[in-house]
């Protein structure tokens, strides 16, 4: 007879189902992630595609869900914004992809982005090169310098003018730094809190805020 399939039997299903795509996922990762220094020391550290930001992603030139190819001659060293970019479309050849890319890229140029870790807005491309972090967070983990420009320093300087407590975003990246898996709603939480400590301690910025 055939089993009764009841929402206890459903569940149990789904969470196996689950466990098969994880374990297929964490083998088709190993596959090829083996191949991470040596397509280092051919590529070199940097981004395969714009050759600025650093390499934290290896991008296979036709898309693994094309052909399933994780030989070493179809993968390259990417940034995490490049690989997304191209996604799962295929080209005639790695060239053609790079400039797709970039041109994607150029699209993007100038468009204000807030940081992923401090929440501080600023302008992709003039003021560092990803979308992801700014100049200080981006010094912090690559050991740049962006952050002693003098393009960032006036916008911390304008940000400050307009009432944006830069100190508060710092604070966040200070307290969260080290901590894994923190979501959005933490950090605001946390900016909001940084916020209000200023608001009650500084009558300058308090002042900013009514008035501005």
């Amino acid at each position: 007879m055939p089993r009764c399939v009841t929402k206890q039997n459903t569940s149990m299903w789904q969470a196996a189902e689950y466990i098969k795509v994880i374990k297929l996922k964490i083998c088709r990762n190993m596959s090829y992630r083996k191949y991470w220094n040596e397509l280092v020391d051919i590529h070199g550290a940097r981004c395969y595609y714009c050759h600025k930001e650093p390499a934290t992603t290896i991008d296979h030139v036709i898309p693994y869900d094309w052909d399933e190819d994780n030989n070493f001659n179809n993968l390259v060293p990417s940034c995490n914004l490049c690989n997304r970019l191209a996604s799962d479309m295929v080209f005639e050849d790695v060239e053609q992809k790079r400039r797709y890319i970039l041109t994607q890229r150029r699209k993007r140029s100038n468009q204000i982005v807030i940081c992923t870790e401090c929440l501080i807005p600023y302008t992709y491309r003039v003021h560092c090169p990803t979308m992801f972090i700014c100049a200080e967070c981006y010094d912090i983990e690559y050991g740049t310098e962006y952050s002693k420009s003098n393009v960032w320093k006036t916008w911390i300087s304008q940000l400050s003018a307009a009432g944006i407590p830069i100190e508060a975003h710092r604070k966040v990246r200070e307290k969260l730094l080290k901590i894994k898996n923190i979501t959005i709603d933490v950090k605001v939480e946390t900016l909001i809190d940084e916020y209000a400590f200023i608001f009650n301690n500084d009558p300058n910025f308090a002042r900013m805020l009514i008035y501005s």
